[in-house]
């Protein structure tokens, strides 16, 4: 990790991206880690970005799969946020929320004002417990449910949510955070 090599991509319209933002105030990273948001509307050709906040080197890119293409011309697969992005050798580091927190966790310590282990040894079997619910049931769910095609599956995925929903309803109403005593990264 290095101040000012990395370039976080994000929308701020996806769970999974936001939480890469989350975590970059957290640990008190914004004067290390810049970012460019996207609009929130996914057109025709995608996300497009919002104004002039790309990285050196960029210029002249107006939606997030010429970044993935500016790394490999032949990409034709899925264009996703959030992605932290390598300035200097020009690479994808990451597409995968997951991942980038993780990193932003422990990789970047040096360089942030906030030095909490958001996933630590003690708590990681709740917690991967927590992120797997949310993740297939809250996350997911939003979308599963809002772009349903039929009545049923709408229901489906309306109640799995809902569901998911109530299940950290009763953990917060236990506890102020959903792994216990303190913030992790399933909060």
């Amino acid at each position: 990790a290095e101040s000012g090599r990395y370039h976080l991509f994000v929308s701020l319209a996806c769970p999974w991206a936001h939480r890469t933002l989350v975590f970059r105030a957290l640990k008190g990273l914004e004067d290390v880690i810049s970012v460019s948001i996207v609009k929130p509307e996914m057109l025709s050709q995608g996300w497009e970005f919002q104004g002039g906040d790309l990285p050196d080197g960029m210029n002249g890119l107006t939606y997030m799969h010429q970044v993935y293409t500016s790394v490999q011309p032949n990409y034709s697969g899925r264009v996703t946020v959030p992605v932290l992005y390598d300035k200097k050798s020009r690479q994808i580091v990451s597409n995968e929320s997951s991942e980038i927190i993780r990193m932003l966790n422990t990789a970047f310590n040096d360089f942030a004002s906030d030095d909490v282990d958001y996933y630590p040894e003690s708590k990681r079997q709740i917690i991967d417990e927590l992120n797997a619910d949310v993740y297939e049931n809250i996350n997911n769910g939003v979308y599963k449910t809002g772009f349903a095609t039929t009545q049923a599956a709408y229901e489906k995925n309306f109640e799995a949510l809902f569901e998911a929903l109530g299940r950290m309803e009763v953990r917060l109403s236990e506890s102020r955070y959903l792994a216990g005593d303190t913030l992790t990264e399933a909060d």
